[in-house]
């Protein structure tokens, strides 16, 4: 009862930012997350087709692709994990993520789908920070601990056991043959390096980090 209250109270909250606050249709609640310089070009429109696709080479992030392309749903930790995963590991402006889950998702709301996206890309009101940045493996790990739900929607990836399957490019080569698992030919090998992808988004959030201590400048 209490999760489903609070899940009323996120709906609600949603609704009143979307009310009062418009412009986050097309823009971020707080405007310096704008100045941003988000990736371009056709190695975008590559990782973002890839992310689209459930070809990351990321296990839970590529499950709960295929889960919302089958189904037309995701668990709410799922999006939080693929959201942050399509802004903060690939560089891609949360609109384009925005926009395919409205595309997809069977209980499509515009504010929460515009609140959920904004606090993933630490944009929006009560976001999380935006160096907080969700690691796919561990959270893979810790909420997916024997591998079910990435069996369930890679299958390719079945063959492996739990201490393999949220990272099979650390895998042995052994148990990739034994599991029937060849990387890049039946699961992608990863698109982005967890670390050096974060290091990236850190250098890219660093336009927003100046922006408010030249507002605090400002107002002393």
């Amino acid at each position: 009862a209490s999760m489903w209250l609070g899940e009323l109270v996120w709906r609600d909250f949603y609704f009143q930012v979307l009310a009062n606050f418009p412009h986050v249709v097309d823009g971020a609640f707080k405007p310096e997350y704008d100045q941003i310089a988000w990736e371009h070009g056709a190695l975008a429109h590559t990782r973002f087709a890839a992310w689209c696709q459930g070809c990351t080479g990321y296990p839970l992030v590529d499950a709960a692709m295929a889960q919302l392309n089958q189904t037309g749903y995701m668990h709410n930790r799922l999006r939080m994990v693929a959201g942050s995963f399509l802004v903060k590991h690939l560089g891609i402006d949360w609109r384009w993520g925005e926009r395919y889950f409205a595309e997809k998702l069977n209980d499509f709301d515009l504010s929460a789908n515009n609140g959920g996206w904004q606090w993933v890309s630490s944009s929006g009101c009560d976001a999380q920070p935006y160096f907080r940045i969700f690691n796919p493996i561990s959270q893979s790990e810790k909420f997916d601990t024997q591998g079910k739900f990435i069996k369930r929607y890679v299958p390719q990836l079945a063959g492996l056991d739990a201490s393999q399957i949220h990272a099979p490019w650390r895998a042995k080569p052994v148990d990739l043959a034994a599991a029937g698992v060849v990387l890049g030919r039946h699961y992608p090998q990863p698109i982005v390096d967890h670390a050096q992808a974060r290091a990236q988004t850190l250098d890219r959030y660093a336009v927003v980090r100046k922006g408010l201590q030249a507002s605090t400048s400002d107002v002393q």
